[in-house]
């Protein structure tokens, strides 16, 4: 026969069940559930790091070759609006020059100069009498370390490219390339010819991503961005596409 007092102590038992199970609840993780979501973060981590750490440098060069094509366009601009009728009605023909340093990471824009070819050979140029550094911009800015800026064309790149648009990379004096623009826009040589310039970089530590280029037409002092697409590389065809 069954006891009053039975019902009772099923009573009793689930509710101790029931308070250890708050108890244990209460008591936060355990030490092998802590470790495990730690061991978890830290693969996360492992994983995510590098990945934003190199769409960090991606980013950073990108910007650094939109600065360069800025910098250009802001040259040839100052070229074509300052020259023209002056209030008394004489003409003044000036240019400009865009300046990239290598050594320094820097960019800068010089002027105006006399236009035309006697200004190109004088011995100071670009700093010729009466000019002044109209603005100076370092490609460093936002981390990007000087050390990982490099001019040229990486020799590791799939189909070897030499050229952008036509044009062979112009070579750096002293570690410089200057760039001078003239009243219509154009860019010239001593001769009077029309020169067209190219100017690679990339980023060393990720060369293949980041390799670029700017190249400018002298006939038309037009400026353009090139970027290297490995998936274009052939022996037939740029790598560098717009």
């Amino acid at each position: 026969m069954r006891t009053t007092s039975e019902p009772l102590k099923v009573t009793e038992i689930m509710n101790k069940e029931t308070n250890e199970k708050r108890r244990r609840s209460s008591a936060g993780f355990s030490i092998v559930e802590l470790v495990t979501v730690m061991a978890i973060a830290a693969v996360l981590t492992a994983i995510a790091v590098p990945q934003l750490i190199s769409q960090r440098r991606l980013t950073r060069s990108v910007a650094v070759t939109r600065e360069i094509m800025t910098q250009m366009r802001y040259a040839r601009q100052l070229a074509m609006s300052q020259s023209g009728a002056t209030p008394s009605g004489a003409l003044r023909r000036v240019a400009f020059t865009f300046q990239y340093d290598d050594t320094a990471k820097q960019i800068k824009v010089i002027g105006p100069i006399p236009a035309g070819t006697a200004a190109l050979a004088d011995p100071a140029y670009p700093s010729n009498a009466g000019s002044a550094v109209v603005s100076t911009i370092s490609l460093t800015q936002g981390g990007l370390a000087g050390s990982e800026m490099s001019s040229g064309i990486p020799g590791s790149l799939p189909g070897a490219p030499t050229t952008v648009d036509g044009i062979t990379g112009a070579s750096l004096s002293g570690g410089k390339l200057n760039i001078t623009f003239q009243p219509e826009g154009q860019v010239v040589d001593a001769a009077n010819n029309p020169v067209d310039k190219a100017l690679f970089i990339y980023n060393n530590q990720a060369s293949q991503a980041t390799a670029s280029a700017i190249s400018v037409r002298g006939s038309s002092g037009r400026v353009k961005i090139w970027r290297y697409n490995a998936n274009v590389a052939n022996a037939n065809a740029s790598a560098y596409i717009e």
